[in-house]
């Protein structure tokens, strides 16, 4: 029996970023290709490169690219890489229920599949996909399109918070006093009973 105990191996960049991924998207699994039962550490793509993740009614699409030599910054290099691209949609249930637009038109239809798309994530990952570091890298842009997604629905709170205080305001304004001023003082007394 040796004196020396094995020193443990440190994780490497597929299990630090399964880990992660865990903690924050815990249930985020792999839906297209498709394996029953595969590990998330298990990256499979289809034949034209793609593959597809869910979690929590976000569908995270991942597009990778064929080998390149994407070292911008090192001409002379020799290296393959991939380049990946994912972003996040989410199917947005109650557009179902507006009735009617604004406007005139033929006839109504209903959109049959009314996905809300999020800015896409960027990276590049190691051209061999059976590198342990691609499938982190593919792993790692998926997380990247979901912070993406949150903090683009954090904005268009905001955003539509903004709008409709717009609009109650322009139903308030008086005859005679122009939208601009009116919405100006209007923004001045909010921001000044705002904590």
């Amino acid at each position: 029996m040796s004196d020396n105990p094995a020193l443990p191996v440190p994780p490497g960049p597929l299990e630090q970023t399964v880990a992660a991924l865990a903690s924050a998207h815990p249930g985020l699994r792999q839906t297209e290709p498709s394996k029953w039962g595969a590990p998330l550490a298990d990256v499979r793509l289809t034949p034209q490169g793609t593959a597809r993740f869910s979690w929590a009614g976000y569908e995270v699409h991942v597009i990778v690219g064929h080998e390149d030599h994407l070292d911008r910054d090192n001409p002379d290099s020799t290296a393959l890489y991939r380049e990946v691209r994912a972003h996040a949609t989410l199917l947005v249930h109650r557009t179902a229920q507006v009735e009617e637009g604004i406007g005139h038109v033929e006839w109504e239809m209903t959109n049959p599949r009314a996905d809300m798309a999020f800015p896409t994530a960027f990276a590049v990952a190691a051209a061999d996909r059976a590198n342990p570091r691609f499938a982190a890298a593919v792993l790692s842009t998926v997380a990247k399109a979901l912070t993406y997604a949150r903090l683009a629905t954090e904005h268009a709170a905001a955003q539509a918070e903004r709008a409709a205080d717009e609009v109650r305001w322009e139903s308030e304004r008086p005859e005679g006093v122009s939208q601009r001023s009116w919405f100006k003082d209007k923004r001045a007394q909010q921001d000044a009973a705002a904590p």
